[in-house]
């Protein structure tokens, strides 16, 4: 009894592989066709720019980040912060700095980061159009301002560092290679208190 049972069982498994292998090979032009989603689209809207700078985080993937920078980018921190700005180059080794102690590949290990988490939250501002920065006229520049929480943990928890407070993006329309994206000319920290 157990052989008839494990031979029908079989042999209804084999059907449905079958049937399953069968109609996967469908050549009806009708049939859905899974479509592979890059998972750094472009950035051609400024949503995307948003979207993969929190995943080039939470990857902790330094060459993403770089993409979304403009050449002319520039980090601004908080009033009264010293240095009052980081320029492209220096933003880049500091995020560089950053993921490696997070992924544990940073040359002192006492700098490897537990925990490294970025989230940004869409307040009741959308995009507006900027026209100049500081009286330097800016084509296609839009900004918004978001809050932001970025958590580091070093060493299991001996050392915490939080900054909560918002962040005004301006991103710029560029061309590459005929096709119009959006990257990332300057982030101004503002403190909320």
């Amino acid at each position: 009894m157990k052989f008839i049972s494990f031979m029908r069982d079989a042999g209804i498994a084999l059907a449905v592989g079958a049937a399953l292998f069968v109609l996967s090979c469908s050549d009806d032009p009708a049939a859905p066709k899974s479509v592979s989603v890059p998972r750094y689209p472009e950035a051609t809207t400024k949503e995307i720019v948003i979207d993969n700078l929190l995943l080039s985080y939470k990857d902790r993937n330094i060459e993403q980040f770089i993409k979304l920078l403009h050449d002319d980018y520039i980090w601004y921190n908080q009033a009264g912060t010293t240095p009052e700005y980081y320029t492209r180059s220096e933003d880049i080794d500091i995020t560089r700095n950053m993921f490696m102690a997070a992924l544990h590949t940073h040359p002192d290990e006492n700098l490897w980061l537990e925990k490294l988490n970025l989230a940004i939250y869409q307040s009741a501002q959308t995009w507006a159009q900027v026209v100049d920065i500081a009286g330097v006229p800016c084509v296609d520049c839009w900004e918004t301002t978001r809050d932001y929480y970025l958590i580091l943990v070093m060493d299991e928890g001996a050392m915490t560092l939080v900054a909560s407070d918002y962040i005004k993006f301006i991103v710029q329309g560029v061309d590459v290679s005929g096709t119009k994206v959006y990257r990332l000319l300057r982030a101004d920290d503002i403190d909320i208190n």
